[in-house]
Formats: C-alpha cells, structure tokens, sequence
C-alpha cells in the first residue's frame, strides 16, 4: 500500500532530490521527510534536451560535443540543423548516443565521432557538454535560497528505449523490457533500479554523474513508470488502472489488490483520440487487449497477466501533459495531483519508490 503523505517517517529525517526529467520540462521536487510534502521546494524548468538545443541553434561555427549520454530529441534535431547549416559537428561516443544508440547511424548523419583521447587535439570548435542533470545549477539554486545541496538519494527519472540487439526494433525491445516487471510479478513500488543494467544506456549515464557529481546513492526508473506510480500516491482502492498520457507516449498500468502490476499497455499519443483510449483501456482491463494488435496499430505492446473485468477496478488516475484527452471521459476517471501538482507526479513516484526500497 502507498503511504497517503509523504511526511510521517520516524527521524531521521530522509533527503531525496527527485528529478523527472521530459522532453519538454524537468520537474523537480527536494524532498525532506521531517517538512509536510507541500511545503517541500519544487522546481518547473525547461529540459535539458531544449536548453541544449537552444545552445546548438545560437551558435554559429563548428561543434566539439563531449558528455554524457542524454536525452535527444530537440538536441538532435538541432544537431541537424547545424550540420545543414554547413557547420561541422564532432562528437564523443557518450556524448554521441544522446543522438542513437548506433554510433553508425549517428555518421550516417553526418556527425564526425573521435575517440575521447582525441578531443585535445582540436582547435577553433565551439564547446558544448552533454548530461541530463546540471548539478551547479541546481547547486546554485538551493544554496541561494537557503536549502542545503545535500542528500541520501539522488532519485531521477528519463525515458530510455534501451540498446536494441543489432536487427532488433527498439520499440519491440523497450516494451519487452516492461513486460518484464509483469512477467515477475513486481511490486508496483520495484519498478527502478539502484544499478540499471547496462542496455539501458542513459539510465547508466544518469548513475555515473550521480556517483560523479554527488555523495547520494543513485536511483533511477523510466519517465512513463515514475508518472504512473506517482498517480496513484495516497490511493489505496486496488485494482486500480494509472494512466500516463505524455507527449510522445501513453502508458497503462493495471495495478491488482497485493500492488502487484497485473499489466501494461504502451502506445504513441499521437495515435490516440479519447474514443480510442476508452476502448483500448477497457479492453485492457478485460484482458481482451493483445499485444499484437497494439503493435500493429504501431504502439509498443501490451501485456496482462490477467484481466479483471472493467467493474472490477475502483480508480482510474490520469496524468501526463495530454491528461485532458480523457476529460468528460465516459470512463470514471480522475486526475492525479500529488503534492498538490500534476507536474510533481514523476517525482513524487520516485520519492514513493525510493522510500519502499529502505
């Protein structure tokens, strides 16, 4: 059962600087069991992949990019640009999978990648430094305000398809790797990792700078499951479905009376309309959805380990920056605010998920 507030916890006290990090805001909540959850600061900026981007676009000679691997998105769209504006762009390996994964795709683009031993090599480039987190920023900002830049958890959420095998769709490969949590019948609150594994390339960049930059133990999980687990903070009714409707992707989760997640559906918002969603939720819920039939309406998948029946399940929680394509919904359903704040919900999952794990 997920604790209804976040502030009854026995001292001491407990500091997590939670992060969920989209492709358009990164959303911030520094958490500290001994205040109430609402009197905890939040913090609502542009995401990194867009300040970055602006970063490219402003810039007006060649590019030497090192770093971290990152989120990509407006980042690698103003890459392009770049390179169409006649400019050269080199990049490191890490930096360079910010763009794909596959190196080789990456210069297929158009983008030059060096080896990291070669980057003093280079004059005349103009200097950009990929990484989803900037420390001295959040650094800067805290410490202005008088909140200390210390914590035990450093807890941060980022989408990642993961590093498909060679031949291997990434969409097919990134849902396999959800249904997983089905499969093993996970805890809805086990859903991220201390250590992620090794395909999941920017989750693995996000730890290293943790371990880097900090003294707090890394915890990090996808985007879409931080929103979901964050919908349904203080909502004790199982079964219960949680809903994420972002701006690339909707994720579905169907959560049974242990909190066990009993099923997942994944599909591209794009492809969806309220009429749509209702029926493939309900469906969903019936365990009549295939995974088949999501994939080739050209979604990710869905999995269910068993249906309950749409009666069955006593809450529906939405989230997600698309939310209001469910409102006056024919479905009961009912939108997340954890912290008083839709866009606190991927960082309240994390807080929610990290204090399960002590």
């Amino acid at each position: 059962m997920l604790p209804s507030t976040l502030n009854t916890l026995s001292e001491p006290s407990v500091r997590i600087f939670a992060i969920d990090i989209g492709m358009g805001t990164q959303d911030v909540l520094v958490f500290d069991s001994s205040r109430n959850l609402e009197n905890n600061p939040k913090l609502v900026l542009p995401s990194p992949t867009r300040i970055l981007a602006a970063k490219v676009a402003s810039t007006a000679s060649d590019l030497l990019i090192t770093g971290e691997t990152m989120g990509g998105g407006p980042f690698a769209f103003a890459l392009g640009e770049h390179l169409r504006r006649g400019y050269r762009v080199v990049m490191t390996p890490r930096a360079a999978m910010s763009v794909r994964d596959d190196l080789e795709q990456v210069k297929e683009m158009g983008i030059e990648v060096i080896p990291e031993e070669e980057v003093e090599k280079l004059n005349g480039f103009a200097k950009l430094e990929t990484g989803d987190i900037d420390f001295e920023l959040f650094r800067s900002i805290l410490t202005q305000v008088g909140e200390p830049f210390s914590f035990d958890y450093f807890a941060v959420a980022v989408q990642d398809h993961g590093r498909a095998p060679r031949g291997k769709s990434d969409r097919v490969f990134r849902f396999e790797k959800i249904a997983e949590f089905v499969k093993q019948r996970k805890h809805m609150l086990d859903l991220g990792y201390e250590s992620p594994p090794e395909y999941y390339t920017r989750m693995c960049a996000v730890r290293r700078l943790i371990e880097r930059k900090t003294q707090a133990k890394p915890f990090i999980a996808d985007s879409k499951i931080a929103a979901i687990v964050g919908a349904l903070h203080g909502i004790e009714e199982r079964p219960a479905i949680s809903i994420d409707v972002g701006n690339g992707h909707t994720l579905v989760a169907l959560v049974d009376e242990d909190n066990r997640v009993a099923g997942f559906m994944e599909h591209h918002t794009s492809l969806l309309n309220k009429e749509k969603l209702e029926q493939l939720v309900v469906r969903f819920a019936e365990g009549e959805l295939t995974n088949e039939e999501v994939y080739n309406d050209s979604g990710h998948g869905c999995v269910i380990r068993e249906g309950v029946g749409i009666d069955r399940v006593k809450r529906i929680m939405v989230t997600g920056p698309n939310r209001g394509m469910l409102s006056n919904s024919s479905l009961k359903v009912e939108f997340a605010s954890p912290a008083g704040d839709v866009m606190m919900t991927g960082a309240v999952g994390l807080v929610d998920m990290v204090l399960h794990r002590r």
